[in-house]
């Protein structure tokens, strides 16, 4: 920056400021100030000596008397001087007068991005984005889009769930700084949570290689590689990112997680465990449901249970009414849901044991399936709200209100009463495309093509709506869940990624086949939730494409025997 003063002292002491001279600089400013008490462009240097010494207050009480003196200044000064009372305002927390005088810096120089940039931090601190993001933007045009303000324009827009945006100004970030290993890492994390993985774990790659060895780009590499089904390569990741920062909960989960996912149970409880004790918040909430899912894996379910309410504060719960606590009585309990139809659905056992207590309602949309639950006692149970209810409790809290230390009975308990058709197969190789690992769970549709050479034997049909293969048979609706649950009653059996329809097979007792991700959800560990699951799972070693291929061969050829020995 070069500052055009009137005469070279001021723009001597001002470079030595630039230079960080700072002793320099403030032995100049008080030099002129003895022959000029007001020279303003003098004060101004001083205001600056304050604020590099942490001394705002007394910055901007130099400010006020270096503006009350700069009548006769150029509008190009006068801006700086705004920015540096704007700055140190909004250092002492006056957000407003801050924002106030850095609009005026914009007004009386509207081409120096330094105004734009500051007056971005103001809005921002009044919760002001638009506007902030707005004064950023006009700030990386004016100066040839500076790094700086790409990168932070890049993270306010990740910051906002604005993915594709916010890949925009990271990738022109790197532009302007190709051999930066840091915005090469931003770029990383934003494509990792846009879930193009490949993409990221090459950029990530570049990262490293640059000089970005982060904590955090160890990190984001260790979740695209759990993404990307490279369980071993992720673990060494977060290895290295928990190395350089050790007492990051956030890192030490995702660790966790990727050994309970290789199988390395009793490491990954005693990191849970860790953090648990050590933790508190987010990340202390999220290793106790970490540890909640490994034990219930194991069927120990008193602990289980227990952690697993941690979730109501990972998902932002808020019950309407006062949580049941699992006490006798005839006012009604409204049970709620909180999240997908599987989890629902695999919950819904628990309601027998939930109405013997107290009357209930329902206000979830698996509770229509209700009516085919014999053992339900009915006569408790609304569907819907009445009003009546005085408190409530969440569907998947009801083992732990109800104290249940055993495994739960698979017996089926969704009766449809309806016969199977004979060598009707039901296929589902999706689940929600939103889960963050659904990479790893679901199943590219062509991968089943190998099935088409069974099809003159078997009638087989889709159980998930969108496009089917034409070898495939669509059921006519998917409007409710009753819907599926009537085609799923059709099939003799049931071969699924696990998903929403696994459970409904399961909660049928129809014949299942599940198509389970290597490493897997804790439903489907050692605890037999349902009758009649065969698990086909890739061995890990693959990448889930070419794992998924090994599996579905495996499945073709024991389907075949089945067909041949007439057991379908």
């Amino acid at each position: 920056m070069t500052n055009n003063y009137s005469f070279d002292p001021t723009k001597i002491a001002f470079d030595y400021l630039e230079q960080g001279r700072t002793l320099d600089a403030e032995e100049r400013f008080r030099s002129l100030l003895k022959t000029d008490p007001r020279q303003p462009d003098a004060l101004h240097g001083m205001a600056c000596v304050a604020r590099h010494k942490g001394q705002n207050a007394t910055a901007i009480a130099l400010m006020g008397l270096a503006l009350k003196n700069a009548a006769e200044v150029s509008p190009s000064r006068r801006a700086r001087m705004h920015i540096t009372l704007g700055a140190a305002l909004l250092e002492e927390g006056h957000v407003e007068p801050a924002r106030a005088a850095l609009s005026v810096a914009t007004v009386l120089q509207p081409a120096d991005h330094r105004a734009h940039a500051a007056l971005a931090q103001a809005l921002l601190v009044l919760n002001r984005r638009d506007e902030a993001m707005a004064s950023l933007q006009v700030a990386a045009d004016l100066a040839s889009h500076d790094q700086i303000y790409l990168t932070q324009l890049g993270q306010l827009s990740l910051e906002d769930g604005l993915l594709k945006q916010s890949i925009r100004y990271f990738e022109e970030a790197v532009r302007s700084g190709a051999n930066d290993g840091a915005a090469w890492a931003n770029l990383g994390a934003a494509l990792f949570s846009d879930r193009q993985f490949e993409k990221a774990q090459e950029v990530l790659g570049k990262a490293e290689k640059l000089g970005a060895k982060t904590a955090e780009t160890y990190n984001n590499l260790g979740l695209v590689q759990m993404a990307l089904g490279d369980l071993s390569a992720a673990k060494q990741s977060l290895i290295k990112a928990l190395t350089l920062r050790p007492h990051d909960a956030r890192i030490a989960n995702s660790l966790g997680t990727a050994l309970m996912e290789l199988g390395d149970e009793e490491k990954a409880q005693d990191l849970f465990e860790c953090i648990v004790k050590e933790t508190t918040g987010y990340d202390g909430n999220q290793a106790r449901f970490n540890l909640a899912t490994l034990l219930l894996g194991k069927g120990e379910f008193e602990k289980g249970w227990v952690n697993f309410e941690s979730r109501h504060s990972l998902l932002g719960y808020q019950p309407a009414l006062p949580v049941w606590k699992g006490d006798q009585g005839e006012t009604p309990v409204l049970v709620t849901a909180e999240q997908g139809l599987g989890d629902s659905l695999q919950f819904l056992r628990f309601l027998k044991s939930a109405s013997k207590k107290r009357p209930l309602e329902l206000d979830f949309p698996a509770a229509s399936l209700t009516d085919y639950m014999p053992d339900l006692e009915k006569a408790r149970v609304v569907i819907g709200k009445t009003g009546r209810a005085k408190s409530e409790v969440s569907l998947l809290s009801l083992p732990y209100i109800l104290n249940e230390k055993e495994a739960p009975s698979s017996t089926p308990y969704v009766m449809m009463n309806i016969e199977p058709d004979h060598r009707r197969i039901g296929l589902c190789w999706s689940g929600n495309a939103s889960y963050q690992f659904d990479r790893r769970r679901s199943i590219p549709v062509e991968l089943f093509e190998p099935f088409k050479e069974l099809a003159s034997d078997v009638d087989f049909v889709a159980l998930q709506p969108g496009e089917h293969p034409d070898w495939m048979h669509k059921i006519s609706s998917f409007e409710t869940i009753t819907d599926l649950a009537v085609a799923v009653a059709k099939c003799s059996l049931v071969i699924s990624v696990d998903t929403l329809v696994a459970h409904m097979a399961g909660a049928q007792g129809r014949p299942l086949w599940l198509l389970n991700r290597f490493g897997g959800d804790w439903r489907w560990k050692n605890i037999e939730w349902y009758q009649n699951v065969k698990q086909f799972r890739p061995d890990g070693s693959q990448s889930p494409y070419e794992g998924w291929k090994s599996v579905i061969a495996k499945v073709k050829k024991e389907l075949r025997e089945q067909l041949n020995a007439h057991h379908l």
